[in-house]
């Protein structure tokens, strides 16, 4: 009976040793940051649009061809505690994007549009920007469409929770050559 319960934590150990040594070392660091780490939740700052910017229009040779707006925008926020003096505040987004079709088409192809997220602190000085982009195949029904690479995370240091002052601020851009 001792024996195979030394076997089976031999074999555990042994898988475990395996497992970390085949992984990457980012795989290995962020694993032990999650184990070791304490998430609390915490008060999200003010998510708005930006004036005029929640929806554009995509225009190619003066024909409107279709129309992109924000669909859906959820988001979570949480205090990530990894040491006694390292701590972050994040804000993980998952958006979603409805795409109209002014026109029906028939040539389908590859389009791309770009977003933008800030956030600014309470005397509206910009602590993060970031642009993006997303591309999808064109279709002659309107759709709805996610971001690929699924939740943005902000990562905020040194904030001591109070992002919840803070706003988010989200905006559809055209690229400079519509």
């Amino acid at each position: 009976m001792m024996l195979i319960y030394m076997i089976r934590i031999k074999l555990l150990l042994f898988f475990i040793a395996i497992l970390s040594c085949s992984s990457p070392m980012s795989q290995i660091d962020t694993f032990q940051k999650e184990l070791l780490s304490e998430v609390e939740e915490i008060l999200c700052p003010n998510v708005k649009f930006i004036e005029g910017l929640d929806r554009i229009t995509i225009t190619n040779q003066n024909l409107d061809l279709y129309n992109i707006k924000f669909h859906e925008v959820k988001w979570k926020c949480y205090s990530n505690i990894i040491r006694s003096n390292e701590i972050t505040d994040n804000i993980d987004l998952d958006i979603s994007f409805k795409v109209d079709y002014i026109e029906d088409t028939s040539n389908f192809q590859s389009e791309t549009f770009n977003f933008i997220i800030a956030l600014l602190d309470e005397n509206e000085k910009i602590i993060t920007k970031e642009k993006f982009s997303r591309s999808f195949l064109s279709k002659s029904k309107s759709e709805i469409i996610k971001i690929k690479e699924g939740l943005i995370n902000i990562v905020v240091k040194n904030s001591q929770d109070q992002i919840f002052n803070y706003q988010l601020l989200l905006g559809l851009i055209k690229d400079e050559k519509d």
